[in-house]
């Protein structure tokens, strides 16, 4: 009888299954995790076409579900670094599990609720701590247990490419379900991918280790969580208020709390937030100095890749956001398309993303990931520039290819190697930690973007209407004056339809109508289009960041001493 050692067909047979069974899990779990990344980068854009049916079918207000959107922000950015941290508690696997399985009861919840605080329960609360919890799990695992090198690029682009994907997707989906079913099937949809996502994570065999003590730094959690949250509600403000100077009183329980033309809520908020990072940033020395347990190793700060690293993600969400948000405004209002044909105006994107990605680990082993980085730095605010150029009352459907498809090719190139060389610089053990910093930061830039977006084109529509206020003859002289203070408070763009109808149905004179329509097609128009320039420049900052990059290749993640075996370390 032959030795186990011996080399025999059986021994060799058996290695090879042996081999194709650790091969396995690898590939389930990258689908897990590429599925789970999907949802929830396709929720954060889905929603944007369908708040008007959400304020039908709930009866609440749009500024009701605006709050449940910024309070999903507010959550996932608030939440994503004790998320990472509980990952290394917990196991990062389990965390993801727990994740999704809470996401998915959220996506439930929502598809089903008769009311707006339901459905801020299922979305905003459940699904933001969801997410908070798998999101930096699917970037840690996948910096863990790939191996460095092309297949851990390869993963990383294949994860950036569903998130692209999702973000993408989102309207065009969502504007299909809502226009020609509803609203609520977005959800449930999400519901069958977290079914199936759940499936295949437990199909993959992990053995149990023994785990070290890890405790959660509850004074930094709180300071973080305070910090980020701040910061991003006083980004938020900046549509309604400015940046600067606060274009209405800031009125509280009846009383205002900052004149008009006082400081803007934005500046304190952003100060105070900022403080409490700083604060976090200092207390989490503290611990480190004590040789205890941190939410944060401050340390990684000092490599080059990391900090660099992370506002480069800062800037390409920041860009990212902006742009879906602006596009898709401009189409439905200013070119009056469907919620489903403004989604597949951009889908050109999409797929110039997800062909980019496909072929960017291959890239790697020629170019450096930095030369890649800043050329898709590049390309991307190109794309944006260009798109802008197009946004007349009269363009052409077709004009918008060339911007579309140069942005998603930036996007392919930039996502992979930027998560690889932030990931990457790093020790294993510290894999959940930048995990959740790399999405709090993410999270922070799409509200940036938006939030940029808005301020920009809110004051160019108050800037404009104002202007033209004086020139509009069918405004009697002893209003003008209380119409501008009307505008100051509240302007929103709408549709030269929209408009023309309003106007006839109050029975005014067809030249006044048409004056009209025309004042605010030029200010709307020029709104929007200065909204994407800002944030085509303001992204440029992201090529800056790029250069300082390392320009090497990423090294490997150190092994953690007690490392489980590649295909079940998770």
């Amino acid at each position: 009888m032959p030795s186990s050692a011996d080399p025999t067909p059986a021994a060799s047979a058996g290695a090879g299954a042996v081999a194709s069974a650790a091969a396995l899990p690898l590939k389930l779990i990258l689908v897990a995790l590429c599925l789970a990344q999907f949802i929830n980068a396709y929720d954060t854009t889905a929603m944007n076409v369908a708040v008007t049916s959400v304020v039908k079918s709930l009866g609440t207000t749009v500024s009701g579900v605006q709050s449940a959107l910024v309070l999903y922000s507010l959550i996932m950015a608030a939440f994503m670094l004790i998320g990472g941290k509980l990952g290394d508690i917990w196991g990062r696997r389990t965390a993801f599990l727990i994740g999704v399985a809470m996401y998915g009861c959220g996506a439930f919840i929502t598809a089903l609720s008769p009311s707006l605080p339901v459905m801020m329960f299922g979305w905003s609360l459940l699904e933001g701590l969801g997410s908070a919890l798998m999101i930096p799990a699917i970037y840690s695992i996948v910096g863990t247990i790939f191996p460095a090198g092309k297949v851990r690029i390869s993963a990383f682009a294949a994860v950036g490419a569903m998130a692209a994907m999702g973000a993408a997707l989102g309207p065009l989906v969502c504007g299909f379900l809502t226009t020609f079913a509803s609203w609520r099937y977005s959800f449930a949809m999400e519901v069958c991918v977290v079914i199936v996502t759940l499936l295949l994570a437990h199909r993959i065999k992990v053995p149990r280790k023994t785990r070290a003590k890890v405790k959660l730094d509850g004074v930094g959690a709180v300071l973080q969580a305070l910090g980020l949250a701040i910061i991003v509600l006083g980004v938020l403000q900046a549509s309604r208020y400015g940046w600067v100077a606060a274009r209405v009183p800031v009125v509280a329980f009846k009383h205002a709390l900052i004149a008009q033309g006082g400081v803007s809520p934005v500046i304190p908020f952003v100060v105070v937030g900022a403080l409490l990072l700083v604060a976090f940033g200092l207390w989490e020395r503290h611990m480190l100095k004590a040789g205890k347990e941190a939410l944060l190793d401050v340390r990684m700060f000092g490599q080059r890749a990391v900090l660099f690293g992370l506002l480069g993600i800062l800037a390409l969400m920041f860009m990212q956001a902006g742009f879906l948000f602006v596009g898709p405004v401009f189409m439905q209002i200013a070119l009056g398309y469907s919620a489903f044909h403004s989604g597949l105006l951009i889908l050109p994107m999409t797929i110039a993303i997800i062909i980019v990605a496909m072929r960017v680990s291959r890239l790697t082993q020629i170019v450096a990931p930095r030369l890649l980085v800043q050329i898709g730095m590049l390309a991307f605010s190109a794309g944006i520039l260009l798109v802008a150029t197009e946004l007349k009352a009269s363009v052409d459907q077709w004009a918008f290819l060339p911007g579309m498809i140069v942005a998603g090719i930036g996007i392919g190139l930039v996502n992979a190697p930027l998560m690889n060389i932030t990931q990457g610089a790093v020790a294993a053990a510290e894999q959940s930690e930048i995990s959740g910093l790399s999405r709090a930061v993410s999270s922070l830039g799409g509200a940036f973007g938006t939030a940029v977006a808005g301020a920009v084109l809110m004051a160019t529509l108050i800037g404009s209407l104002s202007a033209q206020v004086e020139h509009f003859s069918g405004i009697p002289t002893s209003d003008k004056a209380r119409v501008v203070s009307a505008l100051r408070k509240d302007a929103q763009t709408v549709s030269n339809a929209q408009a023309t109808a309003y106007l006839r149905g109050k029975g005014e004179p067809a030249p006044l109508v048409a004056q009209f329509v025309q004042f605010n097609q030029n200010a709307r128009n020029d709104g929007l289009q200065k909204a994407l320039l800002a944030i085509g420049v303001i992204g440029l900052l992201g090529f800056v960041v790029s250069c300082f990059l390392p320009g090497g290749r990423t090294r490997a993640p150190a092994k953690e001493e007690d490392a489980e075996p590649a295909a079940a370390s998770a």
